[in-house]
Parts: C-alpha cells; structure tokens; sequence
C-alpha cells in the first residue's frame, strides 16, 4: 500500500506546525457560503484585509503562510484552489503537473486535474 504525501513528507524530516482548515466539499456545497467557510474552523480571514475573499478551497494554507505562522503550507487543487488564495493572500503558490506530486491518501474530485502543492 502506498504511503500518503503526509507521511513520506514526515520521513523526510518534515516538522508539523499545525493543520490549516478548508473550505468544505471543495467549495461545492453551495453557492451562498464563502470561501474559506468550515463549518469546525469558521470562516478563514485574510491576514491583509479582513473583508477580503479569502479565494478557493485552500485558502487556510496560503492564510497561514501570509499571517508567517508557517514558511510552507500545502493545499490541494482541482481548478484555483492552490493559485486563488495564494494570489489574494500575497503568498507564492505551486500547482505541480498533474503527475509530478505525491497524490497517495488524496481523495480527488477529478483524478486526471487534481494535484497536491
């Protein structure tokens, strides 16, 4: 069985500073709740302008590394979900070719689009 992206990550030395939230159902759970709304987490803010769309799915991660609680942050993209927030919250971000990443443990909402970065 193949070892998720969190656990090759750990033998490599990663360290874990903590887990960011995200917007749930990748933002397909309904057109009224923002990005960035996590029914455990609440609703994500951008550590710039607090009125701000947050931008995508993994919004959280590029709001951790904007607000320096981290120096890296991973985030899982279908279409913007890494390269929104990571624009609107004045952070790099990466979206490997499909392929290049690690995608084991990944639960994709289409698996020929969906990559880890």
């Amino acid at each position: 069985m193949a070892i998720s992206f969190k656990e090759k990550l750990r033998k490599a030395g990663e360290i874990t500073l903590g887990k960011a939230s995200l917007s749930e159902w990748s933002h397909y759970r309904a057109d009224f709740i923002p990005s960035g709304w996590c029914a455990r987490g609440g609703q994500a803010v951008n550590p710039y302008v607090a009125s701000a769309d947050p931008c995508g799915s993994s919004s959280d991660s590029a709001i951790s590394v904007a607000a320096n609680m981290a120096a890296v942050s991973l985030g899982a993209e279908t279409d913007g979900s890494i390269l929104c927030p990571s624009s609107y919250n004045s952070v790099v971000g990466i979206k490997p070719t499909l392929g290049l990443s690690y995608r084991a443990g990944v639960v994709p909402i289409r698996p020929r689009q969906d990559s880890v970065g």
